[in-house]
């Protein structure tokens, strides 16, 4: 998404407002994909006498990935304030500002950005997910030569249900 901000140069301290959709491509958040819906945009944006533009508004989207605890299909509301300053002929390459050139603002770094800073912790199908069930001890997949540190009580438990 990108704000035509010539107006906002001519009349430094003119509020604009704005609002849109901006794509955000699947992001890699530690081994875990996140998918994320189009992102709805909105806010207003103006000005200084030196060029620089103050972009402040709102993003909300529905994330989506695994759940937490049974790997199902989860899904999250994402919302997010922002209030940020681009600066005109800023080095782009610098992730501690944002920068424009010309005439236009692109707001995809920025919504990216905030985005992700929204999301949740860890996404949960349902609050109550009691994460994986087994029907069946048996289902409890077994595997030779691993110390296991409750053995011992699945052994008494083992000879409990045997009586």
């Amino acid at each position: 998404m990108e704000l035509d901000v010539s107006r906002a140069l001519a009349q430094p301290g003119q509020e604009f407002p704005f609002s849109g959709t901006q794509a955000i491509a699947d992001q890699e958040i530690y081994g875990t994909i996140v998918k994320i819906d189009d992102c709805g945009v909105e806010g207003t944006f103006m000005a200084d006498d030196e060029g620089n533009v103050s972009v402040r508004g709102r993003i909300d989207t529905i994330a989506h990935a695994p759940c937490a605890n049974c790997l199902q299909e989860a899904s999250a509301k994402v919302e997010n304030e922002f209030d940020e300053e681009f600066i005109r002929n800023g080095d782009p390459e610098d992730d501690e500002i944002f920068a424009y050139e010309g005439h236009r603002v692109s707001l995809d770094k920025l919504v990216m950005s905030y985005a992700v800073m929204a999301l949740p912790i860890r996404f949960l199908c349902r609050e109550d997910c009691p994460g994986f069930e087994y029907t069946d001890r048996t289902d409890i997949p077994q595997e030779t030569g691993i110390q296991y540190p409750f053995a011992g009580l699945r052994q008494l438990l083992d000879q409990i249900e045997e009586v």
